[in-house]
């Protein structure tokens, strides 16, 4: 038997502010309020306090059926997002919806999928593409809908696929049980193969980190820890590198201090209340243009006071009735520069 291979043109992300060439951009549909497993209860303080009731009064309901009007605008936002990165010149690839098969995938308890933020379960640094595994068990499922592009787009480069080890589950625990977790709203690559890894305890766990850290040191990567607030539920909700040497940052999530590879930056701060709205979770394009949400154009103002240019597109739906954002919902598989 011939294995046939065709080849595919490179993956690489060796920083956060390269122009983005290719992306995939995850789609809101399927999306579902989680049952109110230990876990989920504990971590409810995450989000916008004028949301935390509707995650409870709709537990198992599909963002679907508990808004219509809100779901909606979600998803004319995300398509909208689509479209300005398409209008740039970057390749857009989608997830497709999970059959049922793979909704209830080993008898998940919890329903649906969180497909629009590709980020939680992919992480591509270098040429390293990596399914992670979050601590809620229904976003696990998350990667059977990107899965069709790995095949298709990352077989045959020269990625590496690695996927973590399968978590041991523990619905009964407030931390979810051992592991390992690891979110790539937690992994900034910065240049120069330096990575920054959060950890705050909410998604990400240490377990996790360490068998990411591993893997990037035996790649040559240097790998840097930074601990911040679990007020915020990850690390891309707290900081964002819009331009090398540009930081738009949450300091008072950083109770211990900033990451030492950003201490020497041009710092642009909010509050900790406009970073759990993902003041903080625009996304670069490349050539010191940022993009973000209308909502924070105030922020956005002194950002372009660095040296950046400011894309706008409306989020704010889906900031607020998700908790994520812009660099949530992309994974990132080509950066030049």
């Amino acid at each position: 038997m011939h294995l046939n291979l065709e080849p595919r043109p490179d993956i690489w992300v060796g920083n956060e502010w390269g122009e983005l060439k290719e992306v995939i951009i995850g789609r809101p549909e399927q999306m579902t309020y989680p049952t109110m497993i230990p876990l989920f209860k504990d971590r409810l303080n995450i989000f916008d306090e004028a949301e935390r009731s509707i995650f409870m009064d709709n537990e198992n309901k599909t963002f679907e059926q508990a808004n219509k009007e809100r779901y909606d605008k979600m998803c004319l936002e995300v398509e909208n997002w689509v479209k300005l990165l398409e209008s740039r010149g970057v390749k857009v690839y989608r997830p497709r919806l999970l059959n049922e098969d793979e909704l209830n995938y080993q008898g998940y308890l919890q329903k649906g999928v969180g497909s629009i933020f590709t980020k939680d379960p992919l992480i591509v640094v270098g040429n390293l593409v990596i399914e992670g595994s979050n601590r809620v068990p229904n976003r696990r499922k998350d990667v059977f809908g990107y899965r069709h592009i790995m095949e298709e787009r990352v077989l045959g480069s020269n990625a590496k696929w690695i996927s973590m080890p399968t978590s041991m589950p523990d619905s009964s625990s407030k931390d979810g049980g051992k592991g390992p977790f690891l979110t790539g709203g937690d992994v900034f690559p910065l240049g120069n193969k330096n990575v920054l890894l959060g950890y705050n305890g909410v998604d990400s766990n240490l377990l996790g980190l360490k068998w990411l850290a591993s893997i990037l040191k035996s790649e040559g990567w240097k790998v840097h820890f930074v601990e911040y607030s679990p007020e915020v539920m990850h690390l891309d909700c707290c900081f964002s590198a819009p331009k090398e040497g540009v930081a738009l940052v949450c300091k008072d999530a950083f109770p211990k201090g900033l990451p030492e590879l950003i201490k020497n930056w041009d710092l642009v701060d909010v509050t900790i209340e406009e970073a759990k709205i993902d003041a903080c979770n625009g996304l670069p394009l490349g050539h010191g243009v940022y993009a973000m949400s209308t909502e924070f154009e105030h922020v956005g103002d002194k950002v372009a006071q660095k040296g950046v240019e400011i894309v706008y597109t409306d989020m704010t739906e889906t900031n607020h009735l998700t908790g994520g954002g812009m660099r949530c919902s992309h994974g990132p598989l080509v950066r030049e520069g």
